[in-house]
């Protein structure tokens, strides 16, 4: 069973780099911990990822994915998005 450790809050993160085609995205939050996100909650979470570019800001929990360091989760969205830094 994967292990679930959650930022425990709302968070707005940046997007470094882009959903690739295999879902794949890094996220830096505000304190410049850097997050990759392999997978979604569900496709929708993803869906909404992949429709922000590198440089933009948006909300939401995620949680560890697995028992690998710095792999993660979507696990919910939030409103609020920051637009470009």
């Amino acid at each position: 069973m994967p292990e679930t450790m959650s930022t425990k809050a709302a968070k707005t993160y940046t997007i470094v780099k882009e959903v690739n085609h295999h879902g794949a995205a890094t996220l830096r939050d505000d304190n410049g911990s850097t997050y990759h996100v392999t997978s979604y909650d569900d496709e929708t979470l993803r869906e909404f990822l992949a429709t922000h570019r590198a440089g933009e800001q948006v909300r939401m929990d995620i949680e560890r994915a697995g028992v690998r360091a710095n792999v993660w989760q979507v696990s919910a969205l939030y409103p609020g998005i920051q637009g470009q830094t």
